[in-house]
């Protein structure tokens, strides 16, 4: 019989962060199904993909489908899940130096084999790409 996959006996890689907040380039990485509105929406049984969002998107522009969780806070501001109205605010106030061109979000998902060993190496390589020198991990 196949025991239950465990994330949470796998370590979380951490790099200490050196570099000055106003110096840095920020990237939302998102599990809380967010989407750009126009982008196809999470299949809401169980989605293993995940969708890109350009750095130029604004909280009006996109969309959450997920509904194993209350939202009703991000649908009346999506920024509670996917802050990227208040890190642009932030980059305007050289708080920090801006936002990556791009951005990451994936849906829900139980088949945590398949997000282990295919959706979380290829959201870090897309991460990687974007060259960040901050990640925001958020969840759903």
């Amino acid at each position: 019989m196949e025991k239950p996959l465990e994330l949470s006996r796998y370590c979380v890689p951490f790099t200490p962060f050196k570099k000055r907040l106003e110096d840095a380039l920020v990237c939302l990485v998102s599990t809380a199904g967010v989407r750009k509105k126009d982008d196809r929406p999470f299949v809401l049984e169980g989605d293993t993909s995940f969708r890109t969002i350009g750095g130029e998107a604004v909280a009006a522009d996109l969309a959450v489908d997920d509904t194993h969780y209350d939202h009703a806070c991000i649908d009346k501001d999506v920024n509670c899940v996917f802050p990227i109205d208040r890190l642009r605010s932030l980059a305007r106030e050289q708080r920090i130096a801006g936002l990556t061109e791009q951005h990451f979000a994936m849906g829900f998902s139980q088949n945590l084999k398949e997000v282990r060993d295919t959706t979380v190496p290829q959201i870090a390589r897309a991460v990687a790409g974007t060259r960040p020198d901050a990640v925001l991990l958020t969840g759903g």
